[in-house]
């Protein structure tokens, strides 16, 4: 028989979510993050003091107080319902509070990408920015070129192995991606001559780890929280506003107005619809202004 401390079955939950479903450990973060936050707002304990108007007013106040937007709103919606109907499924609770409950509809809104100058400016800040260590420049740039370049998100190119890398084939070989999916990225002739260039310095410091990207001094992985610290500095360095993901956008953008089809496009990017993929064809004038010359009258 289960205890029926909501704490301690949310404990269980996310070891059945872990051994189960076998979510990654961004979903799995999220998903204790979400929950921890409904029940110290609301103080529950146990599985007697859900209700459906506790409910409703946790979200009517994240909404007036708070000002979630509609994917706030969606992503707190999701992650409890889930949480829920795996307690229904168990018989702990008698009734999902949160499945019927109405949802904001999502804004639209466009993906922040980067122009090609604004792209230009940040990967060469990467290289030219006033560092202790020449190392660091090279890894940096192929941080950054690995996102710009390649289109990886911030979790792969933490994840990177030196084994997941062939120069020879140029090839990007990402393990288990986002959806526990594997995919390659072919490497072009400007992140060639990054990597290249880094693996050269690398090998001077003859490091143990195997993580492709590693901090100076330090036999170990450069890591989300060195990719977000030079995100920082960049941004402070160049004036633009961006994040790691908005780089990855930005590679999006810029293979589209390279003349890149939206299907291979998809591949490289790793989605797991097309229709993912299709929002940045609205994300360049450029590639709008190309599309529009095709008119058959004009």
């Amino acid at each position: 028989m289960f205890s029926t401390n909501i704490w301690e079955l949310l404990e269980r939950y996310l070891q059945y979510c872990t051994l189960f479903k076998d979510y990654s450990k961004v979903t799995l973060s999220g998903y204790r993050s979400t929950l921890r936050i409904f029940l110290k707002d609301t103080g529950v304990k146990e599985i007697s003091e859900l209700n459906q108007k506790l409910l409703e007013e946790w979200f009517f106040q994240g909404r007036l107080k708070r000002k979630w937007g509609s994917v706030t709103f969606r992503h707190y919606h999701k992650n409890i319902n889930c949480f829920f109907k795996w307690l229904m499924k168990e018989g702990v609770l008698k009734e999902n509070y949160v499945e019927k409950m109405e949802k904001p509809r999502l804004e639209s809104k466009l993906p922040r990408t980067l122009s090609f100058n604004e792209a230009k400016l940040v990967l060469d800040a990467a290289f030219h920015m006033q560092y202790r260590y020449k190392f660091e420049k090279y890894r940096n740039r192929a941080a950054v070129g690995f996102m710009l370049l390649a289109g990886l998100r911030k979790g792969e190119v933490a994840n990177l192995k030196i084994n997941d890398i062939s120069l020879e084939n140029r090839i990007i070989f990402i393990h288990q991606g986002k959806g526990h999916k594997d995919r390659m990225i072919p490497i072009n002739s400007k992140l060639f001559m990054i990597l290249t260039e880094y693996l050269q310095d690398r090998e001077r410091l003859r490091p143990e780890t195997l993580h492709f990207l590693i901090s100076y001094g330090k036999d170990q992985s450069f890591g989300i929280k060195g990719i977000n610290n030079l995100i920082f500095k960049l941004k402070q360095k160049t004036k633009i506003d961006f994040s790691a993901h908005t780089l990855r956008h930005g590679f999006a953008r810029l293979m589209l107005e390279g003349g890149c089809d939206i299907y291979t496009l998809s591949k490289i990017m790793g989605h797991a619809k097309i229709t993912t993929t299709t929002i940045y064809l609205s994300c360049s004038n450029q590639q709008m202004s190309k599309s529009i010359e095709m008119h058959s009258l004009n």
